[in-house]
C-alpha cells in the first residue's frame, strides 16, 4: 500500500514522461488521450484526496477478491473506479453497488442493491464461481491484458470498448504498480 499515494499523485498530475502503457495491444486503435477523455471519470470534479480515499476504501476488498478467486486486484479496483466515478455515483452511494452489478427483474435491467460494501464485494467474488467465468481460471492472474480480454469474452460487460476502458483506467491510475499480497 506504500505505493498508493505515489500512484494516485501521478494519476492526477499532468504526466509528460509516462512510460509505455502495459496495455498497448488493447489501446492501439485509439490514442490514449482520446480514450481518457472518453472513458475516465472527469478529474476536474474529483480531488486527489477523494480518489485516494476511495481507492483506500476498496483496496482491501480487491485484495480479498484476488486471494479468494484469483481475480487481479488492479482489475477490481479499475472496475470500481470506472463504474462509480470513484464512489460518487448514485449506485455506489444509494445501492452500495460499487461494481456495476446488474439485476434483471420482470424483463427489465437495473443495478442490484446491496446492504453494504461487504455484501457487494462478496456477491462479486461469488459471481466468478458461475460456469460462464470458468475460462478465467486458465489465465495467469498477472497477465492483466489477457484477463481483461477474458472478462469481456465471458460477458462481464457488454459495452464494446469496456476492455479498453479497464486497461486505460489501470494505466491511468497506475494500479498495476500498487502492492497486492498474492495468494
Amino acid at each position: 500500500m506504500k505505493h498508493l499515494f505515489a500512484a494516485l499523485a501521478i494519476c492526477v498530475a499532468t504526466n509528460t514522461q509516462q512510460a509505455e502503457p502495459v496495455f498497448a495491444p488493447l489501446l492501439e486503435e485509439t490514442s490514449k488521450p482520446e480514450i481518457i477523455e472518453e472513458f475516465i471519470p472527469d478529474f476536474s470534479i474529483i480531488t486527489i484526496d477523494h480518489a485516494r480515499e476511495y481507492i483506500q476504501t476498496i483496496y482491501p476488498y480487491a485484495v480479498k477478491v484476488q486471494k479468494e478467486q484469483s481475480i487481479p486486484a488492479p482489475i477490481t479496483l479499475a472496475i470500481a473506479c470506472l463504474e462509480t466515478g470513484y464512489g460518487r455515483s448514485f449506485n455506489a452511494k444509494e445501492k452500495h453497488n460499487h461494481l456495476g452489478i446488474r439485476v434483471y427483474q420482470n424483463g427489465k435491467a437495473g443495478y442490484r442493491r446491496f446492504s453494504s460494501l461487504d455484501e457487494c464485494f462478496d456477491y462479486y467474488t461469488g459471481m466468478f464461481n458461475m460456469a460462464r467465468y470458468a475460462p478465467l481460471q486458465d489465465i495467469e492472474a498477472n497477465d492483466l491484458p489477457a484477463f481483461i480480454k477474458g472478462l469481456q469474452e465471458c460477458g462481464f460487460n457488454h459495452r464494446d470498448k469496456y476492455s479498453k476502458m479497464l486497461a486505460t483506467m489501470i494505466d491511468f491510475l497506475h494500479l498495476e504498480e500498487l502492492e497486492y499480497p498474492m495468494v
